[in-house]
This record gives structure tokens, sequence and C-alpha cells, in this order.
């Protein structure tokens, strides 16, 4: 049993290592687009993330996984998001808050992978926010970081000076509520491109800056963080309560609680620490975290914060409106409160599959209901009774379970115990729990293996009322409520078409967050003009994949 431990524990490592040489290449690089870059107090910020990975981003390698806040300059966090992350980048929305000072807020954004670097390295884009029914404005404080530009964000020399890129409207004036149809052709006969696009009232895409210091790491440096590969991830050391050193090769256990009922099970490391990833998960979950070492009395759990919260240095810069902008905040604050009353936010909400009754492991051998049989008085008269499956077995003034079978690993590993989903290794606990509390007990008397864990069967019980039959959980375990993939999508916050008796005054008309430019290839799409009368723009920024930035604005009127 050792030595298979050791085998799998020094695979981990090598895949650990691998991973760190390989980032010594080239390392993350971020830049994060709004759809506006002025907004009232309370609306939905629509944002995407230009991305490009190490080594040319090649699908399945890297980070996965985009951490999204709205925060004052200082770091403080006012909205927190987790979305996918793919090549072609990333998006999402993420809401104001109401009744925030008028004044310049940030959009940070940032992988695991890239916390090794700290905060410096994150993307940051300014967007100034307004309240009208607030006097008071975000303290004034010019100094900080300076602006970087996109070229040298994504490492190049130069950005295009022009764009590649052909965008024509069917027209430079439209009627209020026609449909304005565009034509796109990317130009370039060599590398595709990845682009969003923001059709808005001309002067909100204004004002906006970007930070980001790259991050270089070598073998030496700290990396403490692994890329999030395979999803959500959650990660942490187990350490000694009497001395706080690290306990290696701890066991350690993931309970998801609730309609999931998942269970996860993995070594820490020599250090002590130990990662657990969670794929489509999505929303927030609650988590019961504990560790078992037989060598150690007391174990406890530090587990890592998921957001970044260190301090920042960013700017907060004055509110100075000039008239032509005083007027279009004026008119925002009003289109705003009009579409709040007729046009609640629209999103769609990925389906879930339903959940059953079942554990992860599925059909157990055999299931035995306590309403089959006699009252007994005590749970230990049940195992010794009438579950065969399991004998109760004592040593030294203490016991443990042994799952009976055919297979001859039954009797080297220990059983994984469980009470609704959730590992218990105080077997003198279990069996002092009220048999009347327990629905059943389910047995699957064959090795399971659960991570890298290998169990010698399990022996799980069910209460009936999911209360965990009132049981002492384990004193190393914690309760996390742990935020999962942001379970929203949007394509835009207002449908594309609206009610013809109902006014029409969207402050944004239109967002595409990630549209894929192929090689030479052309695509059309369409959007409504509003109600609202005036100039306005259409905006595209992008990157090809070689991380060459791009911009292109094309004016038009509504009448």
């Amino acid at each position: 049993m050792k030595d298979m431990r050791t085998q799998v524990i020094l695979s981990g490592l090598l895949i650990w290592i691998t991973t760190l040489l390989t980032a010594q290449v080239e390392q993350e690089r971020l830049m994060i687009l709004t759809d506006r870059g002025h907004y009232i107090s309370g609306e939905f910020i629509q944002f995407s993330a230009l991305y490009k990975g190490p080594g040319g981003g090649e699908p399945g390698a890297w980070s996965k996984i985009l951490y999204v806040e709205l925060v004052l300059p200082n770091g403080s966090s006012l909205g927190q998001k987790k979305v996918t992350l793919g090549p072609e980048g990333a998006w999402g929305i993420i809401g104001i808050p109401d009744g925030l000072s008028s004044g310049t807020y940030y959009l940070k954004a940032y992988t695991r992978w890239m916390r090794n670097c700290g905060p410096e390295a994150f993307s940051y884009t300014s967007i100034q926010v307004y309240d009208s029914y607030k006097e008071s404005v975000l303290p004034v404080d010019p100094d900080g970081w300076a602006p970087t530009k996109p070229s040298t964000i994504f490492n190049q020399t130069e950005m295009y000076q022009v764009a590649p890129l052909e965008c024509v409207l069917k027209g430079t004036s439209f009627p209020a509520r026609e449909k304005v149809e565009v034509e796109l052709a990317w130009m370039n006969p060599y590398v595709p491109a990845t682009a969003s696009i923001s059709v808005v009232k001309a002067g909100l895409h204004s004002g906006q800056n970007h930070y980001n210091t790259i991050c270089t790491l070598s073998g030496e440096d700290d990396t403490r963080f692994l890329p999030e590969s395979r999803g959500v991830s959650i990660t942490g050391q187990a350490v000694s309560t009497s001395d706080q050193s690290p306990a290696a090769y701890a066991t350690i256990y993931v309970s998801v609680l609730g309609s999931e009922r998942e269970f996860f099970s993995n070594y820490s490391d020599s250090a002590g620490y130990f990662y657990f990833s969670f794929p489509n998960y999505t929303g927030n979950k609650n988590l019961f975290v504990s560790t078992f070492h037989p060598e150690y009395d007391k174990l406890e759990l530090l587990i890592d914060r998921d957001f970044n919260n260190d301090p920042l240095q960013l700017p907060s810069y004055p509110v100075n409106l000039n008239d032509s902008l005083d007027e279009l905040i004026t008119e925002m604050s009003v289109n705003f409160q009009i579409s709040e009353q007729y046009y609640p936010p629209q999103g769609r909400k990925p389906e879930t599959k339903k959940s059953d009754d079942r554990l992860f492991y599925g059909h157990p051998t055999s299931t035995i209901l306590f309403d089959d049989f006699i009252n007994l008085p005590r749970l230990e008269e049940y195992f010794t009774e009438v579950i065969p499956q399991v004998s109760v077995r004592k040593s030294r003034g203490k016991k443990w379970f042994v799952v009976l079978g055919v297979h001859p690993d039954l009797q080297i590993y220990q059983p994984l115990v469980m009470i609704d989903g959730v590992a218990i290794f105080d077997i003198e606990a279990v069996l002092a729990v009220s048999p009347r509390l327990i629905e059943r007990v389910e047995i699957v008397n064959a090795p399971y293996i659960r991570g890298n864990v290998t169990f010698g069967g399990i022996i799980s019980l069910i209460s009936r009322n999911n209360d965990l039959g009132y049981i002492d959980l384990p004193s190393s375990g914690l309760l996390v409520d742990y935020q999962m993939l942001d379970p929203w999508v949007t394509d835009t916050i207002y449908p594309t078409t609206m009610d013809s008796r109902l006014p029409d005054v969207r402050n944004t008309l239109y967002w595409n967050p990630g549209l894929d430019l192929q090689p030479e290839g052309k695509q059309k799409f369409s959007f409504y003009a509003s109600d609202a009368k005036g100039d306005y723009e259409l905006l595209l920024r992008g990157i090809d994949s070689n991380g060459k930035y791009f911009t292109k604005t094309v004016p038009f009127r509504v009448d």
C-alpha cells in the first residue's frame, strides 16, 4: 500500500514539475474589454477578455477559468465572477451595486496561474460610474500604476495601425427601430482573429485605460498556484494542529452537499498541499472538506481564498463632465430608469441535469432498509445482526469496520465510511448514532478508487431527514460556501427586438463578445436602432492568433 501511494504521489509531482518547466517559455496575457466606458449605478457591465496563452495558447494546455471582479481603486471588491476561459477568450456580465459614489472603478481579471506573480500582473480596465441620486464622489488620487498599451500587454512590438478589417453598414443614417445590417470581412489571409463588438452612443466608449504588468517566472520563483486546466479548483494545505507543520500525504476528503451529493478524495503532497477541480460546476456550492492521517492526532486545513484580495495602487481620477458628456450621462440615467421598468435584464441559465438519490458510487452492491427489520436499540446491533457484508472489530479499545467480500484487497485498505455523503473517521461516533435517524445503509463490497485513494469498500449511511444523524463531524472539517462558474450567460442584456408599444432606450444597442474572424472570411450580423436619436458608433476590438491587437470604429446616426 505504501509503495502504491508513493508511486501515485511521485507521478503527481512529475506532472507539476513538467508544468512549471513549460511555464518558463511565456506567460498568460489578458485584456479585459467592456461594452461601454461609462455606466449608471445599478446597471450591468457586459465584458469580454482577450486571451493569449503560453506557447501560442494550445487548446487544453492552460487556464480554463477566468476570475473577474469589480473593484475600487484600492482593490476592495464590489462583485465577483468566475467564467469559462478558452482560446478565444471569455465573456460574461457583472452587476454594479446601487448607490455607488460617482468615480473611477475597475474590472480586474486574472487566472489562478497569474496569482503566482501577484496583482501587478493582473489585467485591469477602468470604467466611470455615475449616480445621479448621490452627490458624493470617490476620493481623487491620480498616483498609482501607469496605463499599459495593448501592444505591450500582448508582447507585440506594435499593434495594427490600420485594422485589416472591412466593416460596412448599409447606410450612415437610420430611422428609429430600423434594422441595421452590417457586413464584416477579415482581410488578413494568414491568421484568424477574435473580436468584440459594441454599439453605443458616440462618446460612451471614451475614458478607459488598461493596466497590466507582464509577469515573468523562472523555475526558482514561487509557483504556489497551478493552472486550472479542468475547471474551478479548490486548494489548500493540511497541517498539524499542534505545531502547524505540513501534514505530508494526508488523505483529503471533499463532499459536495445538496442535490449533487458528490464526493472527491486525494492525498496531499510532501508539503501538505492539495488540489481539487470541479469541471462544469456552476453556482454556489456547500462543500465539506476534511482530512485524516493515522500518524497525526489532530489536523487542520488551511484553504486558499478563491479570489485574490491583495491591495492595489490604481489611480482614482476626478469626475470631469464637459457639456456633451454631461448630456450623455443624464440621458443614460433616464434610459436606465425607463429600461429597468419595462425591460428587466434577460439571461439564460444553462440546463442542469436532474439529480436522483444515488451517491457518486451509483448502484451499491446491497442496500439494507431499516424499516424492513425490527427496531434494535443500537446501530452496532444492525451491523452485527442484519448487515452480513460488514464486520465490526475491536482491538486495544478501538473499533473499526471491515467490509467482507471475495476481493482480497478489502482486507488491505480501510473502507470509506460516510453518512449522507460526508466521510467519517471516528467509528465510535458512527456507532453512537441513533438507528431511528437512519433510513438505510448502502454497501459496496469491492475496492473502490476515488481520485488517488483506494478504499476497502464503502459503507454509506443515509439519514431519514438528510441531517447527518446529528453526528459529530470530523474536527478537521470545514464547511465552505464555494463559488463555482457563473451560471448565467448572455449575448446581450436586452432582447434583439423590442415591443412596439414600449419605449426602446437601450444604453447598449448591441454587444457581441466573441466574434470569430477567419482568414479572408466574411460574415454578417444585424441589430436594431433604438428610439434615442443621435450619433452612435460601432466599435470592434480584438487580437489575431499571434496576439496582435486591432481596433476599428464605424460611426452612424439614428434620426
